[in-house]
């Protein structure tokens, strides 16, 4: 698919775009219903999730989202040479996703 039907695509579904870190997140929170804000989310889990150079949050409160598997399906993209986020960040986050796919490019 090129980059323009993908984008066409993506404004047709009302996608939005968040950081890579903050998308793992609110798959999570979504999937799993968190309350925010002392109030009940009513939001549907997303139907797929793109992203790129993503990670886990690392702070102790927060790593029981990733303790299940995550059903969104995602496509996770990163680049090989990535000096800002490494690798290996990425790959941890992708396989807390059990319908996930890849993308890797040689830069970053």
């Amino acid at each position: 698919m090129s980059k323009a039907r993908l984008m066409a695509y993506l404004a047709s579904r009302k996608a939005s775009w968040i950081g890579g870190l903050m998308a793992g997140v609110m798959c999570a929170l979504l999937e799993n219903r968190y309350e925010a804000l002392g109030k009940k989310c009513t939001h549907p889990p997303f139907a797929f999730a793109i992203i790129a150079s993503g990670y886990k949050l690392s702070d102790s409160k927060w790593t029981h989202l990733y303790e299940q598997p995550l059903c969104t399906p995602s496509l996770h993209m990163y680049g090989i040479l990535d000096s800002y986020i490494h690798i290996s960040k990425s790959i941890d986050l992708r396989r807390a996703f059990s319908q996930s796919a890849e993308l890797s490019t040689h830069g970053g």
